[in-house]
Order: structure tokens, then C-alpha cells, then sequence
């Protein structure tokens, strides 16, 4: 599937500053907007101080704004295993996307241009498929981007970050289970797992990656087994 990249300058930030880490990550985001332009003038108001290193339109097209060689500022707060400040160790991806709440399906040229995107920079980088992660999955506590419709499974189809499947059981967990799940889930890399309403969150998220059917429902043994899947693949260091 691998095709030639074709990147634009069209659009650049100036939200950066010198990267201090080699590169580990890729974070992926969506945008919360209907467009392009939307996105990019958000991306490039140096009041808001945010931005990405790509920008993938819906019609498939690859803007990049930020040098890889800068440190863009996309994910914010954020942990991931003992890493913090997962801006200065990641590459920073936006997916032109009207958010989880519109309940559409991310186009399909878009998702062939991102996999062939991640290809590239996996390859370019030598990064780990479980650093390839979702801005939920680093910063549970505030974001939900990609969002539960994002097609992690489809991905996979090209060795690119986490997924397994489970069998499904939708039997509620005990309290013994429910630890046991918790602490899969620290073992796995979330962060900010503390207290019932953080760990909520972070169960979200979770779910939202790797089980979106069970986005804001208890966990389940499906939940249970998913995370232990998770851990015994080969992928996970």
C-alpha cells in the first residue's frame, strides 16, 4: 500500500520550539473541525499556542507545519509509562475531523494517506507500535481525540500500533478483577490512575482505543481480557 508521500508547505506554525528528545512517538489528534481552513487557522494562532507537525485534510492531503526537528505543541499535559512531556519525544499528527459527537466515519482516502504516512515515519524514526498512540490515550483526563470511530483495527492491517482481538463477555468484573484490570491498564503505559473519577477517565480511553463499543460503561471481562491480550503481545516492550 506504501505510495509516494506527498507533503505540502502551504500552511506553516510558528507554535514550536527546539526539540530536546529524539523522537519515540506518534501522537494522533483530530481537529474538531469541518475543514481544512478552520483547522490550519487554529494551528497557526500563535495566541492559542497549539500546533501539529501534519495535517491530513479529508480528501486525503498532507500539509506539514511544523519541522520535525521542532518540538510542536499538540499534546499538552500528558504521560504515557515514565514518559512525560510526550511533545518533546513525539510527532504530532492532526486528522481533519468534525469530533466524536458528529458520529461520522473518518474518510477512507484520509486513513489510506495517514497509513501511509505512519509507514514512513515508523520506518523513518524505528517507532514501536505501542508508542503509536491516540491523544486520549496520553491525556485521558482531557481529551477523547481520536475518538472511539477512529479505525485502529484497520491499521493493524499494516503492523501499525496496538489492537487484538477478544472474545466478547460482557459479565461485570469483581472488585479482585476490577484491580487486576486497573493495574493491566498502568502496566500497559496510562497514566493518572488515582481515584474513581480519574479512573473513569482513564477506562475511557481505554475503551474508546480498544474497545469503543463500552465508551462510558463499567468495564467488563471483554475489557479484562482485552487489556491482558495487550500485554502479552510480542509488540509490547
Amino acid at each position: 500500500m506504501i505510495c509516494q508521500l506527498n507533503i505540502s508547505d502551504k500552511f506553516r506554525s510558528l507554535n514550536f520550539d527546539k526539540r530536546k528528545k529524539n523522537i519515540s512517538f506518534i501522537i494522533l489528534h483530530y481537529t474538531e473541525t469541518k475543514t481544512l481552513e478552520k483547522a490550519v487557522s487554529l494551528l497557526t494562532d500563535q495566541k492559542r499556542k497549539v500546533s501539529c507537525h501534519f495535517i491530513l485534510d479529508i480528501n486525503g492531503r498532507i500539509f506539514n507545519l511544523v519541522d520535525l526537528k521542532n518540538r510542536a505543541w499538540h499534546a499538552g499535559e500528558s504521560k504515557w509509562k515514565n514518559f512525560k512531556d510526550l511533545n518533546s519525544h513525539s510527532i504530532g499528527i492532526e486528522i481533519v475531523y468534525p469530533g466524536e459527537k458528529s458520529k461520522t466515519l473518518y474518510a477512507k482516502k484520509q486513513i489510506k494517506s495517514l497509513i501511509n504516512l505512519i509507514i514512513f515515519l515508523k520506518k523513518k524514526y524505528n517507532i514501536k507500535n505501542n508508542r503509536i498512540l491516540g491523544h486520549s490515550d496520553i491525556a485521558p483526563l482531557r481529551k477523547i481525540d481520536p475518538g472511539k470511530f477512529f479505525p485502529w483495527e484497520e491499521l493493524d492491517k499494516f503492523s501499525l500500533g496496538i489492537w487484538v482481538k477478544t472474545k466478547k463477555d460482557d459479565t461485570k468484573l469483581n472488585n479482585d478483577e476490577y484491580l487486576k484490570f486497573l493495574k493491566n491498564l498502568k502496566n500497559i503505559g496510562y497514566g493518572y490512575i488515582s481515584n474513581k473519577i480519574n479512573d473513569k477517565k482513564v477506562i475511557d480511553s481505554f475503551h474508546r482505543h480498544h474497545l469503543p463499543s463500552l465508551t462510558g460503561c463499567p468495564p467488563t471481562q471483554s475489557s479484562l481480557l482485552k487489556s491482558q491480550d495487550i500485554l502479552n503481545l510480542k509488540k509490547i516492550d
